[in-house]
C-alpha cells in the first residue's frame, strides 16, 4: 500500500506535435516523438527478452542508427533451445487447425531466428544486467554502456528502458548522462508500492526532461490506492532540444490513434490526473 500519494500533477504531459507508435501492437510498443528519431546515432534498449520490434521500427525511420540491446537473461543459447519447442507447437497446432496459436508460435520461431541476423554488424546485444554499480561480472552501468563509444556526442541517444523494477536505481545515471540522451521511453513498475520512489524519480528527471506522453499498461492491475495503473509507460524529450515552449496537454489518455492496449483483449486504462 502506498504511504505517499501519487503526484499526478507532474505526470500530465506537454502537448508534443509529432508523436508516433513504434513496436508491436501490444506489450513492448511505445509512443515517441517521430521528428527526433532521425537525430539519434544510438538506440540503447535496456531490457530485451525476445521482443525487439521497437528497435526494428526505429531502424526503418533511421537506417543509420546503431542499436545496443542490454539483457542478461537471453542470448544465443536461449533462442537456439527455444526453436525445437516452437517447432513442436507449430506442428501440433497445425494438426488441430488452431490458427491463432499457430500464428503465435510461427511468429515466435521467426523472432528466434531473426535474433542471429539482427544483432550483428552495427547492432549488438550485451548480455549484461544494467545496475547502479558494477558489483558483479554480469553488471554494467548506463554510464559504462555510453562510454563504449568514444565519439559520442550531445543528444545522440534514444534510451528505451523496461527492466522490471530496476529502472528506479538507473535514474541517477540518466541524470548524470542527460547531455547524451535525446529522448527516453521507459516503463515504471509497481508504482503503487514504490510511490515515494516514483515521485522522486519523476522530479529528478523533470530537471532535464519533459514528459510528452504517458500510457498505463493494462497487463498489470489498476490501483485504487493511487487511482492509477501500477505500471506506467512514459516518454520524455530532453528540454535542451526543444525549440519552443510546449503547452500543457488537455488530451484524454490513452490517446486515440496512438495508444494500443498492452493486452488487446482488455480495455485500456483511462488516466485521471
Amino acid at each position: 500500500m502506498a504511504l505517499t500519494p501519487l503526484d499526478k500533477q507532474q505526470l500530465r504531459p506537454l502537448l508534443y506535435p509529432v508523436l508516433t507508435h513504434l513496436g508491436p501492437q501490444g506489450d513492448g510498443g511505445y509512443v515517441v516523438p517521430a521528428d527526433q528519431i532521425p537525430h539519434c546515432r544510438f538506440l540503447i534498449s535496456l531490457g530485451l527478452c525476445d521482443n525487439w520490434k521497437f528497435a526494428k521500427d526505429f531502424l526503418k525511420l533511421n537506417p543509420a542508427v546503431s542499436i545496443v540491446g542490454v539483457d542478461h537473461s537471453v542470448g544465443p543459447t536461449f533462442f537456439i533451445a527455444g526453436m525445437p519447442f516452437c517447432l513442436g507447437k507449430i506442428v501440433g497446432y497445425a494438426l488441430i487447425f488452431n490458427g491463432a496459436k499457430l500464428r503465435r508460435y510461427t511468429g515466435r520461431l521467426r523472432d528466434y531466428v531473426d535474433y542471429f541476423s539482427f544483432f550483428k554488424g552495427p547492432h549488438k546485444h550485451l548480455r549484461k544486467r544494467v545496475c547502479a554499480s558494477m558489483s558483479g561480472p554480469l553488471d554494467i552501468t548506463l554510464t559504462a554502456i555510453l562510454n563504449t563509444d568514444a565519439q559520442g556526442g550531445e543528444h545522440d541517444v534514444f534510451l528505451k528502458m523496461d527492466i522490471e523494477g530496476s529502472e528506479y536505481e538507473i535514474v541517477p545515471d540518466i541524470i548524470k548522462n542527460h547531455s547524451r540522451i535525446r529522448c527516453l521511453a521507459a516503463e515504471f513498475h509497481r508504482v503503487h508500492e514504490r510511490t515515494e520512489e516514483f515521485n522522486q524519480a519523476i522530479r529528478l528527471l523533470a530537471k532535464h526532461f519533459t514528459i510528452v506522453h504517458i500510457h498505463g499498461n493494462n497487463i498489470g492491475p489498476y490501483s485504487e490506492t493511487i487511482d492509477f495503473p501500477v505500471s506506467l509507460e512514459i516518454t520524455w524529450v530532453n528540454r535542451d532540444i526543444l525549440k519552443h515552449d510546449l503547452d500543457r496537454s488537455t488530451m484524454s489518455y490513452p490517446r486515440e490513434g496512438l495508444d494500443v492496449p498492452n493486452t488487446p483483449t482488455r480495455p485500456d486504462y483511462k488516466l485521471k490526473f
